[in-house]
């Protein structure tokens, strides 16, 4: 065993005790080796202990003072889990929950590979909203995606629980423009477009609660009638390059399809299929990696399109990018008066739209170079005790807001719970999942009752979530994580506690 760190919290006459613990993978029960254990005393910044898991899954941190404690335990590939502890004890088990795996190709009729296509993962909207890409974290355009290889193959690893649906796109797509700077040969009989498995009327969701891999998840492309756009954009100066994207309504967040302009100005987007759709212009374009780069003065343009046969001479003006003041609005205590902001467009452009901020609630702060696009605004780094209780969207595609954007933040919501009708409630785990993967930074956490059964999950991101109990110990092979069914579902508000009372499972159910 490596400990790679060890700080003492407390020294003189205070009763030290011992933490030894062994880590497992959730759904098999095997040992895991090297995992980081993270050691942390409730009301200190510093760390307690800092373990690495030998080969037997086992750590062992010794000399804690008496006191509530929060155990982080990570490992690439394995959701973290965090425990809560309302004392220091021995012979703790801790749960890696594996992630997930969708794999399959994408093929033509004759099952014959789509090279160049790209395939993305896809997490719930609210209401009635298209699925959006799974961001995979808070990075700026980080969509988790992969591009096939020459068989028409691809993988998407590093799920954590939740409900996915996934997403081809082909052709002329964002993905190649934003590979290589220009678009690609487009099958005459395929053209360029977005397919959601196994149809975008109805998508199918995927469930992941840890080391599921679904496999033979194939797409198959199939001809249809296809049209051209043809038209020039009015460039605002001589020779300067813009990409365009033709953005459907029914999957914004994906472009069908991806154009860039000649020196005059000139676009052809060749193998469009019928129907409605936004035209966009981005520019000048200087660059790319992943989506295109807009350098210098930025300027966009934007216009319905109907598509029902070939389209020639149409004709696009970009004007300059906008600038919206946003403020910070924080409410209660705990929250902090200054935070980081991401704008995430919800429209796919094809160039990078995303920008960020540093907010504050005393003056009003101007966020430059946007697109007539519509805007998600997030806050940052709001610590454990502060969240934000809405998402606002703006919509710059129209006049835009005439006021300072307020962007709210709260204090966070918790869980006080209590575990009823076990005779001796220490001996029981609780798990608490975020049921939306992007809804927590810790989509897995697991509190111990203590001896009146009582246990509190704090620092909670306001949304839904699952809660189950099982027996704990070396003795439970119950999973931390379970078939959603088999778990209570229930929504988090911020700012106040939920209380509850969760049933112990019977002793035929451990």
């Amino acid at each position: 065993m490596r400990h790679v760190a060890l700080f003492f919290l407390a020294a003189g006459c205070a009763a030290a005790a011992t933490v030894d613990g062994r880590v497992v993978e959730d759904h098999s029960g095997n040992p895991l080796a090297s995992v980081e254990v993270r050691v942390y005393r409730v009301g200190q910044r510093t760390l307690a202990a800092h373990l690495e898991t030998d080969g037997n899954g086992r750590f062992h941190a010794p000399n804690l003072p008496d006191g509530e404690y929060r155990i982080e335990a990570t490992k690439a590939n394995y959701v973290g889990t965090t425990v809560r502890m309302a004392a220091v004890a021995g012979a703790l088990l801790i749960r890696l929950v594996r992630c997930g795996v969708i794999s399959g190709q994408v093929v033509d009729g004759q099952s014959r590979p789509i090279l160049g296509a790209s395939v993305y993962v896809l997490v719930r909207s609210q209401g009635d909203a298209p699925p959006r890409p799974y961001s995979g974290g808070d990075s700026i355009g980080g969509y988790s995606m992969t591009s096939v290889d020459d068989r028409g193959q691809f993988r998407l690893h590093g799920l954590p629980p939740g409900e996915y649906a996934v997403a081809a796109s082909y052709g002329a797509s964002t993905a190649t423009f934003g590979r290589s700077g220009a678009g690609v040969e487009v099958n005459p009989k395929l053209g360029s477009g977005v397919q959601l498995y196994p149809t975008n009327q109805r998508p199918q969701y995927f469930s992941v609660t840890g080391g599921e891999q679904y496999r033979n998840i194939d797409f198959v492309i199939l001809p249809s009638a296809l049209h051209v756009v043809k038209g020039k954009v009015e460039l605002p100066d001589p020779k300067s390059r813009f990409w365009l994207a033709l953005i459907a309504p029914d999957q914004p967040n994906l472009a069908t399809a991806v154009a860039g302009t000649q020196e005059d100005g000139s676009f052809a987007f060749q193998g469009v299929a019928a129907g409605a759709y936004t035209l966009t212009a981005s520019g000048p374009v200087r660059g790319y990696g992943g989506k295109g780069i807009v350098d210098g003065t930025p300027y966009y343009g934007r216009m319905p399109l109907s598509v029902g046969a070939d389209v020639e001479g149409v004709t696009m003006t970009v004007q300059k990018a906008r600038t919206v003041s946003f403020v910070l609005r924080p409410t209660g205590e705990g929250c902090p008066s200054t935070a980081p902001v991401n704008l995430t467009a919800v429209e796919d452009f094809a160039t990078q739209l995303d920008k960020r901020g540093e907010l504050n609630a005393q003056t009003d702060t101007p966020i430059a170079d946007l697109a007539p696009a519509r805007y998600q605004v997030v806050a940052r780094n709001l610590g454990e005790s502060c969240y934000q209780p809405s998402i606002p969207t703006i919509d710059l595609s129209g006049a835009g807001p005439g006021a300072p954007v307020p962007v709210p933040i709260a204090p966070a919501g918790a869980i006080h719970g209590k575990l009823s009708g076990a005779a001796d409630p220490t001996q029981y785990s609780v798990a608490l999942i975020a049921a939306d993967p992007e809804a927590a930074s810790r989509p897995v956490q697991v509190a111990f009752p203590d001896s009146n059964g009582r246990f509190v999950f704090g620092g909670l991101r306001p949304g839904r979530y699952r809660l189950t109990a099982q027996a704990a110990g070396e003795a439970s092979k119950a999973r931390w994580v379970t078939d959603p069914a088999h778990m209570i579902e229930f929504q988090v508000p911020a700012g106040s506690p939920t209380d509850l009372e969760l049933p112990a499972p019977k002793r035929s159910q451990q």
